[in-house]
């Protein structure tokens, strides 16, 4: 069997979208194990099995999705690609693939959340750059309204890692739930970093 490059990105935007995130694995429910959401490799996989095409708003998607990794190519002539890069580049490349190319199927059911995720980096990076360094010096209180920005689980640490808009400011802190929305926070100055206008704060609780 042969594929086209739209037909592959394009089933791999649709798992995307159903998951809203990359699973590497099926996620399985605690209480029972069965499976509540399949891995998209395991998705995109079963799709071409199956011969079902994209529709042509997910050919779309995978197609941006697929230019991203080809703009990897003057990174790649400055000698700035890891690994994973160089090899999405390559395969970001490929016009055509085939019932072979199952280690292929499975990179590319990452690459709409890699890209996602390093677009939003970067547009998160030129605000942060735009905006002002929080007023405060290390060990002061502040508290104010917070607009969260990015929350993650870290499993090493069992918390979530925030990082949220304060006013024309940016703050970061480690909490015990996950945050999103608006609040309004109390916390102390961990650290300040001036040269990355961020403010770290620990001790944060949430006002009201």
């Amino acid at each position: 069997m042969e594929f086209t490059a739209d037909h592959v990105w394009g089933l791999a935007a649709r798992a995307d979208a159903i998951n809203g995130e990359y699973l590497k694995e099926d996620r399985r429910d605690h209480h029972t194990g069965l499976v509540v959401k399949t891995a998209n490799k395991v998705l995109v996989k079963q799709w071409l099995r199956e011969g079902a095409s994209p529709t042509e708003t997910e050919v779309e998607s995978g197609r941006k999705y697929r230019d991203y990794f080809k703009t990897f190519t003057l990174k790649a002539l400055t000698g700035q690609l890891n690994d994973f890069e160089r090899t999405a580049m390559k395969i970001a490349a490929k016009d055509e693939f085939t019932g072979r190319d199952m280690l292929d199927f499975a990179i590319i059911s990452c690459l709409p959340s890699v890209a996602r995720r390093d677009q939003a980096r970067t547009e998160l990076k030129r605000d942060i750059y735009a905006s002002e360094q929080l007023t405060g010096r290390v060990g002061e209180y502040v508290t104010g309204d917070i607009t969260v920005v990015q929350c993650r689980y870290n499993q090493n640490y069992n918390k979530f890692r925030v990082q949220a808009r304060m006013g024309e400011s940016f703050i970061d802190f480690w909490f015990g739930r996950a945050l999103e929305g608006e609040c309004r926070i109390k916390g102390k100055i961990k650290n300040v970093r001036s040269g990355e206008k961020t403010t770290q704060l620990n001790f944060v609780k949430i006002c009201g």
